[in-house]
């Protein structure tokens, strides 16, 4: 296995950030390459496949609320696949080597919501069927990445099956 794992000696100060709010288990996190003044309900779509209704998702995680800001297919044409979990072992990311190499120069945004709009939807993710306002936006980068995201390749990537 091989993974990318971004030299990071000191924590961003935007990082810290994100990671004292997470500790305080007040506030939920969305990640999102895009400046929004608010994020509304989305239909969520995994495969091809509409799961559930449409709700505004985030983590409690701040690490894949980064992940996900910086980790996405905007600007890429090529196949690519990325993945995050959480098991016993803690928190685990993949991401195939054309995405990690675009967010080397990209920004990405997360969102801090305030956590008690928000209904647990999975042992990572909680949904809000409302319009949430963030309670504050912080700009993060390459450097700000959770270490050890495994190299994925897009061509034997299998997914789950979604239910």
């Amino acid at each position: 296995m091989f993974t990318e794992k971004p030299q990071v000696e000191v924590l961003s100060r935007n990082k810290e950030r994100l990671l004292s709010l997470e500790k305080s288990g007040k506030f939920v996190f969305h990640g999102s390459p895009s400046l929004l003044p608010d994020l509304q309900p989305r239909q969520s779509v995994i495969n091809d496949k509409k799961i559930g209704n449409p709700a505004v998702y985030a983590t409690t995680f701040a690490e894949i609320a980064i992940f996900r800001s910086l980790i996405n297919n905007q600007g890429i044409e090529d196949n690519s696949v990325s993945t995050f979990d959480f098991d016993k072992r803690g928190l685990s990311f993949g991401a195939s080597r054309n995405l990690l190499d675009r967010a080397r120069g990209k920004k990405g945004l997360v969102y801090v919501l305030d956590r008690q709009k928000f209904t647990n939807f999975s042992n990572i993710e909680c949904q809000s069927f409302e319009n949430n306002k963030p309670v504050e936006v912080i700009e993060v980068d390459f450097q700000d990445l959770p270490n050890d995201i495994e190299i994925l390749d897009p061509e034997n990537f299998k997914t789950t099956d979604i239910p």
